[in-house]
């Protein structure tokens, strides 16, 4: 039953993007999302941040908030994927995010399903700099992960952005080649 009520919540929650939402966007090989069309898109800005163990993707803001994404790997995970996972070894991802994320003060806050299946764990975390919230799915031991947050620091994320964040999460899905056939990210 608990099943079906989160999977009766994607639906609905990916309709209502869907009914909201104006644009698509590619990032590379790695996969394709919907946004808002009150959001704007810049995938060029950071991309001199890019690294051997770090890709910054693109963001996503208006003048509310910001959605950043990047690709890192995840040592110790090496070719693993969350979705693969078993209960006990997802349960024991979270562990070792929460540890791994300490010094940011992280907080498990929910888990969400893209409709393609990629399950993002999501986190408040604080650097210093204000709260924000972080998701991450694990796919072949990297971490794909996005980074929501209010553009004024003394704002703390709240339900309405949790909302919004994971209505964006819930439309992740593999890159579709020329054919229309999906290719894993």
């Amino acid at each position: 039953m608990k099943k079906l009520v989160a999977l009766t919540l994607a639906a609905l929650l990916a309709f209502t993007l869907t009914a909201a939402s104006a644009a698509t966007y590619t990032a590379g090989k790695f996969y394709t999302l919907d946004y808002p069309d009150d959001l704007t898109l810049d995938d060029t800005s950071y991309t001199d941040e890019t690294t051997d163990s770090y890709i910054w993707l693109y963001m996503l803001y208006n003048e509310d908030y910001t959605i950043d994404a990047a690709l890192e790997p995840v040592a110790g995970y090496e070719g693993k994927t969350l979705y693969e996972m078993t209960e006990d070894e997802r349960d024991a991802y979270l562990d070792f995010a929460l540890e791994d994320f300490a010094d940011y003060n992280a907080e498990y806050v929910d888990d969400v399903t893209s409709t393609s299946g990629f399950p993002f764990l999501v986190f408040t975390m604080d650097e210093g700099d204000g709260v924000y919230y972080f998701a991450e799915t694990l796919i072949n031991g990297t971490s794909v992960n996005l980074c929501c947050y209010y553009n004024d620091a003394d704002t703390a994320p709240d339900d309405a952005l949790l909302l919004m964040f994971e209505q964006v999460l819930i439309t992740i899905r593999p890159v579709e080649e020329a054919d229309g056939a999906a290719k894993a990210a």
